[in-house]
Parts: C-alpha cells; sequence; structure tokens
C-alpha cells in the first residue's frame, strides 16, 4: 500500500489590478525563486521538466529534464499502472541528476479523446454595499459558470473565463474593482472521465510525488509554445503527439475551444509500417529521416532503402512512394482539426493562423500541409521564454512539458498575462478520495 498523499492546488483569483502589479514589481523584496516540476504521460514517452521562476515577465529557467519510454499509456490515457510508475520513476530520476533538485510535486498533464470543452455563463449580484466588484465576487460569478449538467462518471477539469459584463457592459478583462449591481461571466469549461483522472493521480503518487497540479495537455502546449499576441489575435494550436492530436482554438486572450482527436504520429509510423512491411522501428526511422506531407514535392527518382520484416533484405523503393503513405494520414488530422475549429465558430477569426507543435511536427512538410488544408499561415511551435538548460527542453515535443512548468510558475503568482483557471469541487472530491483510499 502506497502511503498517504497530500494534494496542495493553488486556487487562483482574478489578475491582479495595474497598481497590484506596480506594487508587487516597485517592493524592495525580491521574491524567493520557486521550483516548478512539468510531468508529461505522453503515449510514446513519459518527460518531466525541472524549472525555477523568479520575476514576471522573466524566462523560466530550466534546471533539468528527463524521458523515458511511455509503455503504460494509450492515446494518452493510462492503460498500466504499473509500467506507467516505471516510466515516470526513471525520468524523474534523470531530471533530479541533472537538476540536483530533489522532486516532490508535479504539475502533471491530461490527455485523451474523454476531454470535451464547452461554453457556459454565470451571473451574480455584487455584494458588496458599496457595490464595488471584488476577487470574491469573481469568484463567485466563475463558480455559477460550473452550474452545469456534468455526467456522473465525468468532473470539471477547467473553468477558463472568458469576458465579463458589468450592469451590461460586456468585453471587460478584468472586473475587479469596477462598479456594477450585476457581474456575469463568460466561461469555457473542460470535462474529463474521472477514471481518467483518477488513474493519473494514482501513478504519480504510486511514483512517490504529490500532485500540485493537472493541466490538459492543449493548454499546457499553448503555455509553451504560443505568444501573447498570437492568443490575443487568434489562433489555433494543432499539438500532434504519438496516440492523440490536440486542438486549442485561442481567441481574445483565452482559449475558446479544445477537443482531442484519437489519431497521432503513431499511426503514420503504423501505415508506414503495413504499407512496407516493415518494422514499426524502421518505419518510424523513415518517418524522420525522409518521409515528407505532400508527395508532389518529392523527385521520382529519390529512392529510400527499406528493411523488410522476416530477415536482413533490404529493398530501394522510390521515396515519393513513403510520401504517398503519410500524406493522406496528416492531411486527414489537419482536415479533422479544421473541423474542430469550424465547430468552435472562429474559422475565420485565426489572423495568427496556425501553429502546430508536438513530436509529429518534427515530419518535413508538416508546415506546407496545414497550411494548405487552413489556407492560412502556419509555424512550428518550439517552447519560448526559456533559460538555462532551455536547449535541454527544446524543440516541438517539449511543448507540453515546458508548458507544464510556466503554468505552474504563473499559477503561484509570477505571473500575471494570462486569465485564470480554476478546479471543481468534483476534481477535489477525487483526490480527497484517493488520498483517503491509499
Amino acid at each position: 500500500m502506497a502511503p498517504q498523499r497530500s494534494f496542495s492546488r493553488y486556487n487562483p483569483g482574478n489578475p491582479p489590478s495595474l497598481s497590484d502589479r506596480f506594487r508587487r514589481r516597485s517592493s524592495t523584496v525580491l521574491p524567493r525563486r520557486k521550483k516548478t516540476v512539468g510531468l508529461d504521460l505522453g503515449t510514446s514517452r513519459v518527460a518531466v521538466v525541472i524549472a525555477e521562476s523568479d520575476e514576471p515577465g522573466t524566462p523560466v529557467v530550466i534546471l533539468g529534464v528527463g524521458e523515458s519510454p511511455s509503455d503504460g499509456l494509450r492515446k494518452g490515457v493510462v492503460v498500466n499502472l504499473d509500467k506507467t510508475i516505471a516510466s515516470i520513476q526513471a525520468a524523474t530520476v534523470a531530471a533530479e541528476r541533472m537538476a540536483g533538485h530533489r522532486i516532490e510535486s508535479v504539475v502533471v498533464s491530461l490527455s485523451g479523446t474523454h476531454l470535451w470543452s464547452q461554453n457556459s455563463t454565470g451571473v451574480v449580484a455584487v455584494a458588496h454595499p458599496d457595490h464595488e466588484i471584488s476577487e470574491d465576487d469573481v469568484q463567485r460569478v466563475v463558480e455559477a459558470s460550473r452550474a452545469i449538467s456534468v455526467a456522473s462518471d465525468r468532473q470539471v477539469i477547467h473553468v477558463i473565463p472568458r469576458a465579463y459584463t458589468v450592469d451590461g457592459q460586456d468585453g471587460v478583462r478584468d472586473a475587479v474593482g469596477m462598479t456594477g449591481h450585476r457581474l456575469e461571466v463568460e466561461t469555457n469549461i473542460i470535462t474529463g472521465a474521472q477514471t481518467a483522472v483518477q488513474n493519473v493521480i494514482k501513478c504519480v503518487h504510486g511514483a512517490g510525488f504529490d500532485v500540485e497540479d493537472v493541466v490538459c495537455a492543449g493548454l499546457a502546449a499553448g503555455e509553451g509554445v504560443l505568444t501573447p499576441q498570437e492568443i490575443e489575435l487568434g489562433v489555433c494550436l494543432v499539438e500532434i503527439g504519438a496516440g492523440t492530436t490536440n486542438v486549442v482554438v485561442f481567441n481574445d486572450g483565452s482559449a475558446r475551444h479544445l477537443a482531442v482527436l484519437p489519431v497521432g504520429g503513431n499511426h503514420v509510423t503504423s501505415d508506414i509500417a503495413i504499407g512496407l512491411r516493415t518494422t514499426l522501428d524502421e518505419a518510424e526511422s523513415l518517418k524522420l529521416n525522409y518521409g515528407h506531407a505532400l508527395p508532389d514535392v518529392i523527385d521520382h527518382g529519390e529512392k529510400v532503402e527499406v528493411r523488410q520484416v522476416g530477415g536482413d533484405r533490404i529493398q530501394a523503393l522510390p521515396r515519393r512512394f513513403l510520401a504517398e503513405i503519410i500524406g493522406p494520414r496528416m492531411l486527414e488530422i489537419f482536415q479533422l482539426a479544421r473541423e474542430e475549429v469550424r465547430k468552435s465558430g472562429f474559422d475565420q477569426l485565426l489572423p495568427a493562423g496556425v501553429v502546430v507543435a508536438g513530436g509529429g511536427s518534427r515530419l518535413m512538410g508538416t508546415m506546407d500541409a496545414a497550411q494548405s488544408v487552413f489556407n492560412t499561415a502556419s509555424r512550428l511551435g518550439q517552447p519560448i521564454a526559456l533559460a538555462g538548460l532551455a536547449d535541454k527542453a527544446h524543440g516541438p515535443s517539449f511543448a507540453v512539458p515546458a508548458g507544464l512548468v510556466k503554468w505552474g510558475a504563473r499559477d503561484r503568482g509570477h505571473s500575471t498575462t494570462r486569465q485564470p483557471v480554476t478546479f471543481g469541487n468534483t476534481y477535489q472530491k477525487t483526490v480527497r478520495w484517493l488520498r483517503d483510499f491509499f
């Protein structure tokens, strides 16, 4: 039986006013540097990033990185507790050695097609006698928006405020300090399967760590690779993992729609293995070294050597044939992502275009394929605003773990540039149940 675990959870209020931010930055007492650990539970690997943060607006300093093959997850969901625990322990040991810091708690990612997003609204009367809106009023109205119908086997993961309305004046970003009688809020609520959340928490506890926060992988990736300007203008993030693809639409400074597609880079690898009658390892190598998402750009004369399964026979095949296997699957991923954008209603409101991240984006021609499907500009999403050993957490495959440490730093009060995220009572009940059970 594992020992009892505690669970600490930051409960952010509304972003501070400009005067509060100024006072914080003007203080002669420098804040103590905080350590944050991001744990990304992926289908093909578990990644851990240890970082520390200082003043708001300064880069998060990377101290250590660790990775381990992931054998206990499928399509982002835990299917084997023991194997997942072993992967977490291997990755954390590597990160601890690099950082020279012992891990106690983590901000962990959550993925899988069980994650859904929906819009909601809430309204409350301002409580203070002089009708000045307080942080408590904001918390109450966000909680009021949580009153949606949720199936008994699901729970609220995130409640993301989009905008407030004060006595009919809409589009308010920060309502604290304003005067009004009636406060309304529009929120984006993300729910997930209770069992999926419980199993993630069990694995982290089983590996010997506390859970500081649970964050949807798509939101973490956005934190890791998107600029504030892109989130403000409107952008679609497509994070292609091994087993799933996260699609998140951002606009006016917050997440507006989130979906998880049941396809990812492993499906491309499997297509190659079947089409060329080779092993999955050989197919993965061919994909990364010679693959291309757009067959038409490959010269007919180019050849690749393929070691076929069941022997040492090596066959030279047209590289274009390899691309013809890969292309349809990559186009399918982007077409499904585009359909999610259409569902969100923001398909015409993405002036910042499409940002593609995740390990699946390393395939040659991926940006061009995204641009051809979305008919808008695209770029590769790599972690930004990092310092220290940033080269160890570089590349699109580190979008989620890098975003997790930035998320953790922000929610400790070290950043005030993003909308707050609060967690539901159901979430707390789940954690208490697990703590008591173990």
